[in-house]
């Protein structure tokens, strides 16, 4: 149960509306792919959901076209949330956007353009966490999303900006990315680490005479990681009306996953709000959020070839397919030794 294996499969006819796009290179989302791993292993995920293929992040060459499919043409090469396999079919007009194709540029390579998915997911919580020039932002859990996430705050305008994780090596790219501070979960109190870095400005009005003067804290707080226990340290970090965004998947869906108690009054009497960032309902858009997830990809894209977004610092392995088991062993023993993970398909 839960056990990697690489299965042959026939290559699914293309219909009239159908895209067949031949992979070249996959990437792993560690956090979601190794979450629903761990669930079979336990028992806690049987049944047809167990049989489904991993992965959600691949970068191919279309191969065949359906004659009712505009826009795209055999041999352009594309990004796409096809899973983890040598082939896969899109059908672009019934998918609207979530699980579209989007062409990839000529000056990014396959490896780059991989990052667009999970980058999505950063900017996403970047959105909903309406960061302004000067606020003073922590992310935890420095995997790729909160990687990502630190350097999006780090362009609009955070500061100061706090990277908390408990791999060394993660923190040292979290500096790279413009982090001002980092933190070791494992060594450090993460709550009064981040309230010493973000001191109260001096305040000239007589706030403090009267009793009002804020606390420290973070503005702004992005939760990046599959851990549900790191949020009650998350609540205490947070300035006066600071503002806590949950982007770090914590189960296998559609597993409810763990649950914390959480003190309403403090959230009340301190003005804390804690939202959620999970891209539900923005595959097409609309005047409210026009942000959808084909959009955000294209932004990442973007970053990255115009150089504002280096991901090469977030790669630690891209190796073929077939050591695809034993890679996944490592991804589910711990954080240590890697960062993201790539699979070619030249074979």
């Amino acid at each position: 149960m839960g056990k990697i294996r690489i299965e042959s499969f026939e290559l699914p006819l293309p219909g009239p509306r159908d895209v067949l796009v031949r992979t070249r290179l996959t990437q792993v989302s560690a956090g979601t792919e190794v979450n629903a791993i761990r669930a079979r292993r336990s028992g806690a995920r049987l049944g047809e959901l167990d049989d489904l293929p991993l992965g959600y992040t691949s970068v191919g060459v279309v191969e065949v076209v359906g004659p009712e499919v505009a826009g795209l043409a055999p041999g352009d090469r594309v990004l796409g949330s096809g899973p983890h396999a040598s082939h896969w079919l899109v059908t672009p007009a019934a998918r609207e956007g979530e699980q579209g194709l989007l062409r990839v540029p000529e000056e990014v390579d396959d490896a780059s353009a991989a990052f667009a998915i999970l980058g999505d997911v950063a900017l996403h919580a970047i959105h909903r966490a309406r960061i302004a020039i000067g606020e003073s932002v922590a992310v935890h859990g420095q995997g790729v999303v909160g990687l990502i996430a630190l350097r999006l705050a780090r362009l609009s305008g955070a500061h100061p900006l706090i990277g908390v994780d408990i791999v060394d090596e993660r923190l040292r790219v979290s500096k790279l990315y413009g982090a001002s501070g980092v933190v070791n979960a494992t060594t450090e109190d993460v709550a009064a680490a981040i309230h010493a870095a973000t001191p109260v400005p001096r305040r000239f009005d007589g706030a403090a005479a009267a009793g009002l003067e804020p606390t420290s804290g973070a503005d702004v707080q992005i939760h990046a990681t599959s851990r549900i226990d790191v949020v009650p340290a998350i609540v205490r970090a947070a300035a006066d009306r600071g503002r806590i965004v949950i982007a770090g998947a914590t189960a296998a869906w559609p597993d409810p996953g763990p649950t914390i108690p959480l003190s309403l009054d403090v959230l009340l009497r301190r003005e804390i709000s804690v939202v959620g960032s999970y891209e539900t309902g923005v595959a097409v858009s609309h005047p409210y959020w026009p942000w959808t997830r084909s959009r955000n990809r294209a932004t990442i894209i973007d970053l990255i070839r115009r150089g504002e977004l280096d991901v090469r610092p977030l790669i630690s392995h891209v190796v073929p397919f077939r050591d695809a088991p034993a890679v996944y062993d490592m991804l589910t023993a711990g954080g240590e030794g890697w960062l993201s993970v790539a699979f070619t398909w030249t074979d």
